[in-house]
């Protein structure tokens, strides 16, 4: 009977782990995935083919657009965001924004408010939405995930990484500076995106 009950139970967890392959959305190297956001996505302390979206587009062997502006605020991303959509119509779009208003010391809530009409308007334009927590220091030196990007993923189910940034500041190896990767981190960070992609979506080549 335990036997029985034990095939069973592995038949259910296979049909299981099938119906949720099945339900990964195909991507192919006809798709294109949007990196959008600001220093971090541009590759500020690298060289222009080292950024994370040169780095995971040669990990993937598809297109990843690299959409970065160093310095910008997440409204004027906001602003930015609704052309750059129309522009190159993603499938994906891996959204990394919020850090110059963390280090501006601005009003997180708005820019909670801020990322989440993000979120919307890439939703709207039928593209799923990979979010990438950026860190905030805390007290005694503690680094952190920035807890509203904690919430966001909650509140819209989404793809979600609040570690790569996380780990990256906390290794000197891998930055250029106090708040940025340099190479070695940035490539960490494609990889981790490769990983995330492969375990969400069919990547057909």
């Amino acid at each position: 009977m335990k036997k029985l009950l034990f095939v069973f139970c592995a038949v259910i967890l296979l049909i299981l782990f099938a119906m949720r392959n099945n339900n990964k959305q195909d991507i192919n190297q006809d798709v294109i995935i949007l990196a959008f956001g600001d220093s971090i996505t541009q590759g500020y302390g690298a060289k222009e083919d080292e950024s994370y979206p040169s780095q995971l587009s040669k990990l993937l062997n598809m297109k990843v657009i690299n959409s970065g502006i160093s310095g910008e605020i997440s409204s004027l991303g906001l602003s930015r965001l609704p052309d750059v959509l129309a522009e190159y119509k993603p499938s994906i779009v891996i959204l990394c924004h919020g850090g110059n208003d963390i280090l501006r010391k601005q009003d997180l809530q708005i820019t909670k408010q801020n990322l989440a009409k993000m979120i919307e308007l890439i939703h709207e334009n039928g593209a799923k939405v990979v979010l990438v927590g950026v860190p905030i220091l805390k007290g005694f030196g503690i680094i952190d995930t920035a807890s509203f990007y904690d919430e966001l993923a909650n509140q819209y189910d989404l793809i979600y990484d609040d570690e790569t940034l996380k780990t990256i500041l906390k290794t000197s190896s891998l930055k250029s500076d106090q708040i940025h990767p340099n190479k070695d981190g940035y490539l960490v960070l494609a990889q981790n995106m490769k990983k995330m992609l492969r375990k969400n979506f069919n990547l057909i080549h």
